[in-house]
């Protein structure tokens, strides 16, 4: 088992039950204890969860792997399927993208794109992502919209109502 799919199956493990062991882990993957500890050690490095004695915690209350870790996985693929989607838009459209790592290479592809380089504006994206606005947002032929809402740091994206309490 690489090291990816081990990382993808204690992350899934925890989020299950909330909690694991590392003798439990090391078990149900078929690998040594200490090959566990060492992966528990790097994924909470990487702030993916929380390293206890003999195991590891959530990190946070509604956990869902960061949108650092999802980029890398199957990148090509998302690539593809994001030149695909990119190529369906027509200039002067307007397209709404939520956040998501393939959602976020649909943004890339669509700012590469030449023949969206002219008229004002060559396209309208609308998106509750804050990286998708950023990627697009310093490029002058698109007209980004975004929504409003709290900020969720697992997907950079606004959701639910912008109340602050004041």
């Amino acid at each position: 088992m690489s090291r990816d799919a081990r990382w993808k199956a204690l992350l899934e493990l925890l989020v299950e039950r909330g909690r694991l062991e590392v003798e439990e882990a090391a078990a149900e993957l078929e690998v040594s204890a200490a090959t566990i500890r060492r992966d528990l050690d790097q994924l909470a490095e990487q702030q993916m969860l929380v390293r206890t004695r003999g195991g590891a915690v959530v990190h946070g209350v509604s956990y869902e792997l960061p949108l650092r870790y999802k980029t890398a996985r199957r990148a090509s693929e998302k690539q593809r399927i994001a030149k695909a989607v990119a190529e369906l838009v027509a200039p002067g459209e307007a397209v709404g993208l939520t956040g998501g790592t393939t959602t976020t290479e649909v943004a890339r592809a669509l700012a590469v794109r030449g023949d969206l380089g002219s008229g004002s504006p060559a396209l309208t994206v609308v998106t509750n992502a804050l990286n998708i606005a950023n990627e697009l947002a310093v490029r002058p032929q698109f007209k980004i919209v975004v929504t409003g809402g709290v900020a969720r740091p697992q997907s950079y994206e606004l959701i639910g109502p912008s109340r602050t309490g004041c």
